[in-house]
């Protein structure tokens, strides 16, 4: 009879087990899956900037990570050559496309928090058009599109013609608004001439 006891304590440890280990592997793969980090790479619409001024043209990571270990590349219109690229840790210039030698720099300040704009100076009208921030970890990538517009006051074209009003408009209003003041104050003086000829 002990002997069969020992058996079906046997058989009942090792159940548990194989079932622990069952639900350990299972644990452990969702844990796995559960941890994959996963991100949204976000920018701005659109960035208006002036002929011949620095631009930053912003990226950024949601939810909130450390981007020191990924890859960020940005470029327009192709994948390579490459406005900027930033991988294993460091800036890599070697397929840079030539019109942005030496004008670009990706910001870390903030890196560690998923921040990392890109800076150009000295932006020319050929840099207009559309920007791909691409971001890539060893799970997961994303990619995030500005538009770079480009003109010689800083303003967009939309806001470029109703600028020029406003300037034109402006000084003709008060040139009328100096010849209205002009004229009441000689019809003022007109009528008080007019009244003390007419008392005489």
């Amino acid at each position: 009879m002990l002997k069969g006891h020992l058996c079906a304590w046997r058989y009942v440890c090792a159940s548990e087990i194989l079932s622990n280990n069952y639900l350990s592997n299972h644990f452990q793969l969702f844990y796995a899956v559960f941890l994959t980090v996963r991100f949204t790479v976000s920018s701005t619409t659109s960035v208006v900037a002036a002929l011949g001024s620095d631009v930053v043209l912003p990226c950024h990571l949601t939810p909130e990570m450390n981007a020191e270990k990924m890859e960020i590349r940005w470029f327009k219109p192709m994948y390579q050559p490459y406005v900027h690229l930033y991988i294993n840790g460091k800036d890599d210039y070697t397929a840079q496309m030539p019109q942005f030698a030496n004008r670009t720099e990706l910001l870390k300040e903030n890196i560690t928090r998923g921040i990392f704009p890109l800076k150009i100076r000295n932006v020319t009208a050929q840099d207009s058009g559309e920007y791909y921030c691409f971001v890539e970890s060893t799970e997961h990538h994303g990619m995030a599109a500005v538009q770079l517009q480009v003109t010689e006051t800083g303003l967009p074209e939309a806001c470029r013609d109703q600028y020029s009003r406003y300037i034109v408009f402006w000084p003709c209003l008060t040139y009328l608004l100096v010849c209205i003041g002009y004229i009441c104050h000689q019809s003022m003086k007109l009528s008080k001439y007019l009244k003390r000829f007419i008392a005489t």
